[in-house]
This record gives C-alpha cells, sequence and structure tokens, in this order.
C-alpha cells in the first residue's frame, strides 16, 4: 500500500493529510494558539497526584498544562506509594477531547519537580511519521490533492459516495450517526443487486468518512435495507475491511435486522469539527482569522510585488488585530511587509475578504 502524509506550514497552524492510495484519509491540525496549552499524545510529564478515587480505581493528575489526567489503576490496582500530592512519570494515552481529560499510562513513580513535561511532543510530520512507520512525508504543493477541498469535506454533513449515493453524518454526544441515501444513483441489475452494492460501497466511504473526521466512540451506520444474509455480511465485511489499515482499534458488531451497522472507534482526541467549529456548528474566529492569513499568503506568493489587503468583520479582525499569536512577527521574517488589516462593521463578524493590488 502507498502511504504518504502530505504537510502544509502556515502561519498560525501546521495542517496535515494522511494519504493513502491516492486519498486523503486522515486530517491532523496543530495550531500555534494552544502551543504548551494542552498534552499531546506519546509526551512524556511528571506530574503531580491530585486527587486518587478508589471508587473509580483511578486517580486525577496534575500536569500543569490544559486539563487534568484521568490514571486508571487497572486489575493490579492502586500501586504502592500512590497517593494524592505524590509526583509520578506517566504519558500521555489519549489526548483530550470535549470535557474530558486526558487519559494517562503510569511509567513510574519519580520524586521530583512536577508538574513538569519531560518528553516533548516532537513536531505534527514526525509524530505521523513515526505513527505510521511506513509512509513518507512531502510538502502539499508537491501533490495534486487539495488540503483546502479536503477539510470543507471533512466539515460537511453530507459527504459522496463513490459510484452515486450520499451518507449524511451526524454527531451527537451519544453517537455519531450516519445515513445512506441511494440519493439517485444508478446501476445495472435488480433493486436486491442494486441495494448490496451501494452498501458495499457506503462501507467503505463511511470508514474513510470517520477516520477524516477524526470520530469516535459509538458509530451507527443505517444502510439500505437488505432481505438476504449473505448481503448483509458482505456489507459488514466490507466495513470491517475498510477499518484495517486504521491505526485506532475498531470494533465491528453484526448488522442489525434492521441493517444498522455499529461500530466502536478508540477515540484518540477531538474530532476536527472540535477543533474548527464552535458549539453551534459554525466556524470559530480563529479558524475563519487563520483561513484569511493563507489566503493572503496565497495571494502574495503569486507576486511579491502585490499589496495584500485583509478586510474583515468585528471578530475576525479583533482576533488578528490582538495579534496572541503573533502572526506579524512570523509573516514579516518570512514573507516581509505585512498585509492591510481593515475593519469592515457591514460585514458578518466572522466574515472575511482577501485583495491582492
Amino acid at each position: 500500500m502507498n502511504r504518504t502524509i502530505l504537510i502544509e506550514e502556515n502561519i498560525g497552524e501546521t495542517r496535515a493529510a494522511v494519504v493513502e492510495n491516492g486519498r486523503i484519509v486522515e486530517l491532523h491540525l496543530d495550531r500555534w494558539s494552544e502551543q504548551d496549552r494542552r498534552a499531546i499524545e506519546g509526551e512524556v510529564y511528571r506530574g503531580r497526584v491530585r486527587k486518587v478515587e478508589m471508587a473509580l480505581n483511578a486517580a486525577f493528575v496534575d500536569l500543569g498544562v490544559g486539563e487534568e489526567g484521568f490514571l486508571p489503576f487497572g486489575k493490579s490496582g492502586r500501586p504502592k506509594g500512590m497517593h494524592e500530592g505524590a509526583a509520578i512519570k506517566v504519558r500521555i494515552a489519549r489526548e483530550a477531547y470535549d470535557d474530558k481529560g486526558p487519559n494517562l499510562a503510569l511509567i513510574e513513580l519519580d520524586d521530583g519537580p512536577a508538574p513538569e513535561c519531560l518528553e516533548p511532543a516532537p513536531i505534527l510530520a514526525q509524530r505521523l511519521v513515526r505513527a505510521f512507520g511506513d509512509a513518507e512525508a512531502q510538502w502539499s504543493d508537491e501533490s495534486d490533492l487539495d488540503m483546502d477541498e479536503a477539510f470543507d469535506e471533512a466539515l460537511s454533513p453530507a459527504a459522496m459516495i463513490p459510484g452515486g449515493g450520499s451518507l449524511y453524518i451526524e454527531q451527537t454526544r451519544a453517537l455519531v450517526a450516519i445515513d445512506v441515501d441511494a440519493d439517485g444513483r444508478k446501476g445495472q441489475g435488480n433493486a436486491t443487486k442494486l441495494n448490496q452494492q451501494l452498501n458495499v460501497s457506503a462501507a467503505k466511504e463511511a470508514a474513510r468518512q470517520v477516520r477524516l473526521r477524526g470520530l469516535g466512540g459509538l458509530v451507527a451506520i443505517d444502510f439500505v435495507h437488505m432481505r438476504a444474509q449473505p448481503d448483509r455480511k458482505a456489507t459488514e465485511q466490507a466495513l470491517r475491511q475498510a477499518f484495517k489499515r486504521d491505526r485506532a482499534k475498531v470494533d465491528v458488531a453484526p448488522l442489525s435486522q434492521f441493517c444498522i451497522g455499529e461500530l466502536a472507534r478508540q477515540r484518540r482526541g477531538r474530532s476536527l469539527a472540535e477543533l474548527m467549529l464552535d458549539k453551534r456548528g459554525e466556524l470559530t474566529v480563529e479558524t475563519e482569522a487563520l483561513r484569511a492569513l493563507r489566503e493572503a499568503t496565497s495571494a502574495l506568493s503569486h507576486s511579491r510585488k502585490a499589496s495584500v489587503t485583509i478586510k474583515a468583520g468585528q471578530d475576525v479582525f479583533d482576533w488578528l488585530e490582538v495579534d496572541t499569536i503573533s502572526w506579524r512577527e512570523a509573516w514579516g521574517e518570512r514573507l516581509g511587509p505585512l498585509p492591510k488589516l481593515q475593519l469592515d462593521d457591514k460585514m458578518r463578524p466572522r466574515s472575511v475578504t482577501v485583495r491582492a493590488d
């Protein structure tokens, strides 16, 4: 299998895409605004035990950054010397998401200054290459794949099924619901055969979309109804096979009599929606502001002599003006003269346009 990691270094964030056999199957973000503010999978900390919860057979640990970590004791129970106030060395097993702090794995009790990060995570590209092992990293501008298009796809509630048909994806607090719709799909054969072909294609694309969006937990897929057990089995097998390359642990259950496919995918951190959208499902101010900086950079790259103007609504203007991530300094070092930043109070607060003169 051919696997590549596409890397895009932007002012304000690094974006990465995992490409398998010519298709993007995972997307990742590292934002400057979160540097040194959250624990990343694989990092090692010397934390301070804040509270031991015997009812949970676990402890809550202060890492000195982000949310408190959750350290389960496992079958062996509370380790000797584990008490409130103890300094312990732990590894981040799963990053924080939603309102849940990171999960920790105990390395050893380690008396010393705490909390403190002992082994910071490498940069995003190195983390991904290390995680997949057989992948090579390359710059996104060396590829024909469109990173912007991939991120837009991953935030859309609908996704096209190759060959025709659509998936409608809804992330709720309890589970991820995916509905399979023929949407005018055409083919040869009777209705039974067409439904089976649609469901097999839908199973493969559903697995890709779950990975692409960084979804986890319980996933329920409402396939088009099939009466024959062999057809259901073929769809189930297609779903299992589609997750074979996923580094997250995935358990797939047999299809129900109502043709509902159920699976549980290991949560490794936040989904793209949690990273890029607010609670109302709209792009966050930071997401819009960073898009403006990408577009301004792109406009300038076409002509170094161009003058770039960013016209923004109040929220985006304020975010760029306050400049908590020092984007102006980075722009000056990389690109030279700064773009003109203009407030347009007639625009929606999160709207932005970029113009090159």
